[in-house]
């Protein structure tokens, strides 16, 4: 559970970063407003209770025999977390705000149901896609290039595991 949340983290900070670069590289006058009210945007749950599915995701594919179609639907759902991410950092969600708001996203998701949990993976696909049309070339990148990273370190640390 403890590499999960390092791995939560290590998606939030290294897409965000990546898109805030990107954005900055292609964009010469942008406004970035941050949220300063207690409650979060909708936006900033919906990028949290997205990227809690994906890593639920995840982690239930890192425990299947590794395969080609398994490890590619990691590489997707990785994918899908990051432009949430992405975009949510483009739009001032930081660290601590968003280490709180994944963890709330993470006890929801755990209490759903069976058939809720895949309605809302079936949303976020679909949202996460047409997120991926309206980022620039650039941040489509970033965040391609993040996750395909993330996805590699991660198969590095469980072919490590599987040796021990």
């Amino acid at each position: 559970m403890r590499s999960s949340r390092f791995l939560a983290a290590g998606v939030l900070l290294c897409a965000g970063a990546a898109m805030a670069q990107a954005t900055a590289s292609t964009s010469t006058s942008t406004s970035t407003s941050t949220s300063t009210s207690a409650e979060p945007s909708a936006f900033f749950t919906e990028a949290a209770d997205c990227s809690a599915a994906y890593k639920a995701g995840v982690t239930a594919r890192l425990k299947q025999p590794k395969t080609e179609v398994r490890d590619k639907a990691i590489l997707e759902d990785t994918e899908r977390s990051f432009v949430f991410i992405g975009v949510a950092y483009k739009q001032g969600l930081r660290k601590p705000e968003a280490d709180r708001l994944l963890a709330q996203s993470e006890q929801r998701w755990a209490r759903l149901p069976k058939a809720e949990q895949a309605r809302r993976v079936d949303a976020c696909t679909k949202r996460a896609e047409k997120l991926m049309d309206e980022v620039s070339f650039i941040e489509r990148y970033a965040v391609q290039n993040r996750a395909k990273a993330r996805v590699e370190q991660q198969f590095e640390k469980e072919k490590k595991q599987q040796a021990q």
